[in-house]
């Protein structure tokens, strides 16, 4: 079984350059999300003239419809290897090739005016599940493409920088671009959605044209696993997305870094949605100063990112988070501040503290984010020592749909928040009730999980030496080391990170096939 992109090469040595490149391609490409992120809420709002709570009732009912399409998307990935299509392509590039055109037309469909509102569902719900596709290639390849851990954090300092430079271009130039087709009509925000999503195509595109993956082998034929003698019905296979999916949660570490995740990704996106009216109706700047705020932002968490991927090397990614942690609180109780005395702050010096306080908060999000990529790298590891198989795309895949399930969540709060204290939909200004709770959600409910989040992470005991004891247990039993022979050190680690007897790791479990014995 073999293709053109099964060729060896060395997972503990050197990414080449160009498969580095091809990486950094896929986040950039999230120049399409940023702008749904940031202004799609705002666009249905105003110009489509939906009620908030219609919106955010769509903007939900899509993201969890992709939410379950996810599962498949990191299933299917897994065993690609298995058809021809996989074995031409890749098990991860096929599914670029898939999603690429899917995702560019349904992205557009949201920014077209005039439609029906089934209509806006429809193409909301296509819209996040071909993302879905996306996504789950990006979260698997880092560790796909490498053994290497200081590798692995380049690849995810690189998923920072290229995402940053992204949210960059898009933020700087759409201060130009408002100022060109004007900011109060629609066509100008649909223009610039459709260049920045001919941009994310190309971007896919190149990705999927350059990108490296691991090759065939015995550990990339996760099909082989699903039954005792490597067939499957297709009711087993269907059944066995949603076993897999709930069977990957016994694995101790993956359960420890979700807690990390959960709160970096749900306080993140709190942000990301309120950013908007936290900085046009409680500090009453204008739409630009968002962009340009953003813009300033990224510019300097890509400058942080590199101190990061330092810090997070000689630290280990659990206390980074926690480093990352502390600046973000500081960076969310200076906002607070700033929304509680605004009226007592000139214009200019408003604007400028804003931007101020933007960029400690990105100091604080470009640390606790490399952090956490950085620790998910290291869960297929422990996911091997189980079961013996390479399966980032069943980790991509977790993690996209818990992703979008809490940022759906998020949003259905958001809005009803939002309505209960009185939101006026197109209006230039909102009751007192609802700025106080936008900057409630800005500031104060992101602090709590950020706490939280720092809790949860001295539950995970993934150092640099535990996870070297990992790799180098799964090396020897790869090559035909009996497990009778570990040592009792590398036993008490495996058993610690995997929450497995070590007798029963090694696909000596049901992990993936919920009917073997053993």
């Amino acid at each position: 079984m073999s293709g053109n992109n099964t060729m060896n090469y060395d997972l503990t040595g050197k990414v080449p350059l160009l498969a580095k490149f091809g990486f950094s391609m896929l986040p950039l490409a999230w120049v399409t999300q940023t702008m749904v992120v940031t202004w799609q809420m705002f666009y249905f709002t105003t110009f489509v003239k939906m009620s908030v709570m219609m919106v955010t009732l769509m903007l939900t009912v899509g993201k969890v419809v992709g939410a379950f399409a996810t599962p498949f998307w990191g299933y299917l990935s897994d065993r690609l290897y298995r058809t021809a299509f996989g074995r031409k392509f890749g098990r991860r590039r096929a599914v670029l090739l898939l999603c690429i055109p899917l995702n560019f037309i349904f992205y557009m469909g949201l920014w077209i005016m005039g439609m029906p509102t089934w209509f806006y569902f429809l193409v909301n719900i296509l819209y996040w599940a071909a993302w879905a596709g996306v996504t789950t290639v990006q979260y698997a390849l880092p560790a796909e493409m490498t053994e290497n851990t200081t590798q692995r954090a380049q690849i995810v300092g690189i998923n920072q920088i290229a995402g940053a430079i992204g949210g960059t271009s898009l933020s700087m130039l759409n201060i130009w671009l408002f100022t060109l087709w004007g900011k109060d009509n629609w066509t100008a925000y649909f223009y610039i959605a459709l260049l920045w999503g001919i941009v994310g195509t190309i971007a896919l595109f190149i990705g999927f044209l350059t990108v490296q993956e691991r090759p065939y082998d015995a550990s990339t034929d996760v099909a082989s696993s699903d039954s005792s003698n490597g067939e499957a019905s297709g009711l087993k296979r269907f059944v066995g997305v949603f076993w897999n999916f709930l069977s990957a949660m016994r694995v101790k570490s993956y359960r420890v870094y979700l807690g990390m995740y959960i709160c970096e990704q749900t306080f993140r996106a709190i942000r990301g949605t309120i950013n908007t009216y936290f900085v046009m109706f409680v500090l009453l700047l204008d739409p630009q100063t968002v962009s340009l705020g953003t813009g300033v932002g990224f510019i300097f968490g890509m400058a942080f990112v590199a101190m990061w991927i330092w810090l997070t090397a000689k630290l280990d990614g659990m206390r980074t988070f926690r480093l990352g942690g502390y600046a973000c609180i500081l960076a969310f109780a200076c906002m607070l501040g700033l929304g509680i005395f605004h009226a007592s702050v000139s214009t200019g010096v408003r604007a400028t503290l804003f931007v101020v306080f933007l960029i400690l908060m990105n100091f604080g999000i470009s640390g606790v984010v490399n952090a956490t990529q950085f620790v998910f790298t290291l869960v297929p590891d422990v996911d091997e020592i189980v079961t013996a198989k390479r399966r980032e795309g069943q980790y991509a895949g977790i993690n996209s749909t818990l992703d979008v399930i809490f940022t759906a969540l998020e949003t259905l709060l958001i809005g009803a928040v939002l309505s209960w204290t009185g939101f006026v939909e197109g209006a230039t200004t909102q009751p007192p009730a609802t700025v106080d709770w936008i900057m409630i959600l800005y500031t104060v409910v992101p602090v709590v999980l950020v706490i939280l989040g720092n809790i949860v992470s001295r539950l995970l005991k993934m150092t640099s030496a535990n996870h070297k004891k990992v790799l180098a247990e799964v090396t020897r039993l790869r090559n035909g080391g009996d497990m009778k022979d570990v040592d009792a050190d590398t036993k008490k680690v495996v058993e610690e990170l995997s929450g497995f007897k070590y007798e029963e790791c090694w696909g000596h479990n049901n992990v993936i096939d919920a009917t073997n014995k053993g």
